[in-house]
């Protein structure tokens, strides 16, 4: 956790977020009281906020065999206290795949996790469900599937969505001109609405607009281009929300300059 923190500060970030466990397995290492006390104080001093935790892909809330259903529900509790340790205010969820069973049961099985862990949930943290590229049998890969999960859903005070831009654009919502923006803002306005979206996953794409796949790319290197992040830093509603990035590590300081210099 110090090296996290002391990294971010490095990197200048306004916003964070991590991993509280192996992002691609079941491990999660305890943490010091010295050790949450460092970084709790280092990302105050540095005004990050906010600071966001990411679930392990292998959760599957919507996972057909009870076993992987069990595990999904087990990370979701877990993670939802380590966010409370560390003063994280987010936790985003993959809504999963319904592999052998149908997207309508899938969605279901969803709700009914979510449910029984946020019914007698009474801490800070909001869990934020993220839209997804639609790999596959991804749930989430357009809003009518996550409103339909939002509805389900008894304390909604408490659930919100992440917007993946590079999930969205691959999925074939068009955010890359003021048109498609504009049709993207409609449909959210007549689903979940935008008081629900509490974060921006910040990643170009690879692939072109309803490719249906997931493959970040640095920003300005990709289909929806700097002109289109541009679009996005500078519009009324998407930059008032925390946009975070998830493109490749190795270059991630020129992505949080471009972004400052589109915002600016």
């Amino acid at each position: 956790m110090k090296n996290t923190a002391d990294e971010a500060v490095a990197l200048g970030v306004e916003a964070l977020q991590i991993f509280v466990r192996n992002p691609r397995g079941r491990g999660a290492r305890a943490w010091t009281g010295e050790e949450l006390d460092y970084f709790k104080q280092v990302i105050q001093d540095h005004n990050i906020d906010p600071v966001v935790v990411h679930i392990p892909y292998i959760c599957n809330p919507a996972a057909a065999r009870d076993d992987l259903y069990e595990f999904a529900r087990q990370v979701v509790e877990e993670d939802l206290e380590r966010c409370s340790l560390i003063g994280a205010g987010y936790l985003v969820l993959h809504p999963g795949s319904y592999t052998t069973s149908t997207v309508e049961q899938g969605i279901t099985r969803i709700a009914r996790l979510l449910n029984g862990i946020m019914d007698d949930y009474a801490g800070n943290v909001t869990l934020c469900l993220e839209t997804m590229a639609g790999q596959g049998t991804e749930i989430g890969r357009d809003f009518t599937e996550l409103n339909a999960i939002i509805e389900l859903i008894r304390n909604r005070s408490r659930m919100g969505i992440c917007l993946d831009t590079c999930h969205v654009f691959a999925a074939g919502y068009d955010i890359s001109s003021d048109q498609g923006i504009a049709r993207v803002m409609e449909e959210i306005d007549h689903t979940f609405g935008r008081s629900c979206i509490k974060l921006i996953h910040s990643n170009d794409s690879q692939k072109e607009l309803s490719a249906r796949r997931d493959r970040h790319a640095h920003i300005g290197d990709g289909f929806i281009g700097r002109a289109g992040f541009k679009r996005l830093m500078n519009h009324d509603f998407f930059r008032t929300l925390p946009f975070i990035l998830e493109t490749p590590f190795e270059a991630i300081d020129r992505d949080i300059a471009v972004l400052k210099e589109l915002r600016g």
